[in-house]
């Protein structure tokens, strides 16, 4: 058994010294969602950031300082419970992805609970959705997405799905959250173990960005919308998270009816741990950079 890294062993001691479990219960009570936000991507960590607006919001595309000859593009939604923007991690992670990858990046800040729900974010991020596909060849196209944004990555491409859309090359779904209400009863017995996430507070966080639609909804819970025919599904998740209840849940239905989908789970992980620095969080981002670099050399046969 490989046991887990000292960092992450000491990173998930602080987490349950500051309580940062009820961090985001103390940003609904204050109504303040911002103090850790990062909207604007660091200069100092991509080679070039073109900005545009869409929807009244921005939006992000990251590019080597030199042309690589690339065909892949990523279009990576950040997550944040959907009460958040990006956060430093957030760059970082995107930066060792540009890197390694030579592989533009599009992020969008969309809208986010409670001024806005889920239909203006959808309406923002499939009309980006749609641009991309127009100017890239959808095959080429990477939709990827971590927690909140897994969730979103996830639902998009079910939606896409059903409008007859084409579907993206790979989804990759970083500890994604696929159920806003957060039901499984498999949850209760994680909820001990995550010093990052609260259940009831993720719910809350959730009922803000449904707008009064019913939580099942799959667009809001894609954990009960179509999986076959996606295309391929690379699921992250760490086994110390409330959310690996559900990426659980979601590797065994797709085993069901066959889906594309490949799983991944680290031993002792907490959630957010992929955009961390553990060296858990180097072998996992070095498997992305894998996937997309293999997906790159198979559309260039």
């Amino acid at each position: 058994m490989i046991l887990a890294s000292y960092q992450s062993k000491i990173f998930t001691f602080l987490l349950r010294l500051i309580d940062k479990k009820n961090f985001l219960q103390r940003q609904l009570r204050s109504g303040r969602f911002d103090r850790f936000d990062c909207p604007v991507p660091p200069a100092s960590l991509f080679g070039r950031i073109e900005k545009h607006q869409l929807y009244a919001r921005n939006v992000f595309t990251l590019q080597p300082a030199r042309a690589t000859g690339s065909r892949t593009h990523i279009l990576y939604l950040h997550g944040g419970a959907y009460v958040q923007s990006f956060t430093l991690p957030h760059w970082y992670f995107l930066s060792g992805l540009l890197k390694g990858t030579g592989a533009g990046i599009t992020a969008p800040d969309y809208p986010l609970a409670p001024q806005h729900t889920y239909r203006e974010a959808f309406a923002m991020v499939e009309s980006l959705y749609k641009q991309l596909i127009s100017v890239h060849d959808p095959s080429s196209l990477v939709l990827m997405g971590d927690s909140a944004g897994g969730g979103f990555a996830l639902a998009l491409a079910q939606k896409m799905k059903n409008d007859h859309m084409p579907m993206p090359g790979r989804i990759i779904l970083l500890s994604p959250w696929l159920d806003i209400a957060l039901e499984n009863p498999a949850i209760k017995a994680l909820d001990n173990k995550d010093p990052f996430l609260g259940r009831e507070s993720l719910r809350q966080a959730g009922k803000l960005y449904a707008g009064g639609t019913s939580p099942d909804h799959y667009l809001l819970s894609p954990i009960n919308g179509p999986l076959k025919d996606l295309g391929s599904i690379t699921v992250f998740a760490g086994s110390h998270e409330i959310l690996s209840a559900d990426t659980r849940k979601l590797k065994a239905m797709a085993e069901s009816i066959g889906a594309d989908l490949d799983y991944y789970e680290y031993a002792d992980m907490i959630h957010g741990w992929i955009l961390l620095h553990f060296p858990e969080s180097q072998q996992a981002k070095q498997q992305i950079i894998d996937l997309i670099l293999k997906m790159e050399d198979r559309n260039q046969k």
